[in-house]
């Protein structure tokens, strides 16, 4: 036998040894592995439970203090949007984004203001409508679910359904999907409410730079308003709209008032969200959901005609 086969027989039954003593002073007992490994699983649940359990109790509180929060009837303000044309969609958008057409628009108000939690807890009261239902629907760890319900921050986890409820018992309606595009792009093709340059600093938007973890109170990011003045049309909570979703619609669009799809199987939501890139979040941007499908990045603002619209019969139709 050779030097070097020796040596490596030697280091061979020199591991060997090693390996059994190991085996001696730490048998390996399949029923001691499992019994540690279900031990570390219920550990886990444990833990799981505990914060589950602290979640559960911090929404309750949050809901309470909300449900008897004063309302601030400032976010109740709306903006007069003059009658005249703007231009709806952009030609380096998605396809349902495209043709950009030249629409004429009746004048209309809309709120400034995304609805906030306050108002919407007044309108379940009134009505003994279902409360916003934000669990369970975007789970993510570092995103405190309590936090979203504040008086001053937007309503969410609301269904279209919810939406236009509220809107209705306002004396309001969800805008159309041309009305919202319009008061939040202005005259002209800027990409963003304040221009074509992202700003971080200007909406709460996916990132840290806006400093919100989540949804950021209805009156923030002022810099950041449209050019007629309403806050948060990019970021904070994407926006239902009264609109059936046609990715062609913009094709056969009239060019005077378009209502939207008389039918179809998804709503419109426009703007971004807290939980969105810029790219998602300009003034063109178009999205697709189901109307019964509650979220915590979706919520809403309503609108009204300046005047009403009177049918055949004499009724208001406006709403």
């Amino acid at each position: 036998m050779s030097k070097h086969l020796v040596i490596v027989y030697l280091l061979i039954v020199g591991a060997i040894l090693v390996m059994i003593q190991i085996g001696i002073r730490h048998p390996w007992d399949p029923v001691q592995i499992v019994a540690k490994r279900q031990g570390q699983e219920n550990e886990k649940f444990e833990w799981m439970a505990v914060k589950q359990e602290r979640e559960r109790a911090a929404m309750e509180k949050a809901q309470a203090a909300v449900r008897s929060a004063p309302i601030n009837p400032a976010y109740d303000a709306m903006v007069l949007i003059p009658a005249g044309t703007f231009t709806i969609g952009n030609d380096g958008g998605q396809n349902s984004e495209k043709p950009v057409r030249v629409i004429d628009l009746d004048a209309y108000w809309i709120d400034q203001y995304e609805v906030p939690m306050a108002q919407f807890y007044a309108f379940v009261a009134a009505t003994g409508h279902r409360e916003p239902r934000l669990a369970g629907y975007l789970t993510l760890a570092s995103v405190d679910l309590a936090s979203f319900v504040e008086p001053a921050k937007p309503v969410s986890g609301v269904s279209w359904e919810d939406a236009d409820a509220y809107c209705r018992w306002k004396g309001k309606r969800l805008p159309t999907e041309a009305e919202w595009e319009k008061a939040a792009k202005g005259q002209g093709q800027r990409e963003w409410p304040w221009g074509d340059t992202p700003d971080p600093l200007l909406a709460n938007l996916e990132g840290v730079e806006d400093h919100f973890a989540g949804t950021a109170p209805v009156d923030s990011f002022a810099a950041g308003r449209s050019p007629y003045g309403l806050y948060n049309t990019t970021g904070n909570v994407m926006e239902w709209v009264n609109d059936w979703y046609d990715e062609h619609y913009y094709k056969v669009m009239p060019a005077k008032n378009p209502p939207g799809p008389a039918i179809g199987d998804e709503k419109v939501i426009r703007g971004g969200s807290w939980h969105d890139s810029f790219r998602y979040a300009h003034t063109y941007s178009r999205f697709k959901m189901l109307p019964e499908y509650r979220d915590v990045t979706i919520g809403f603002r309503c609108a009204k005609p300046t005047v009403p619209t009177i049918n055949e019969r004499g009724h208001d139709v406006s709403m």
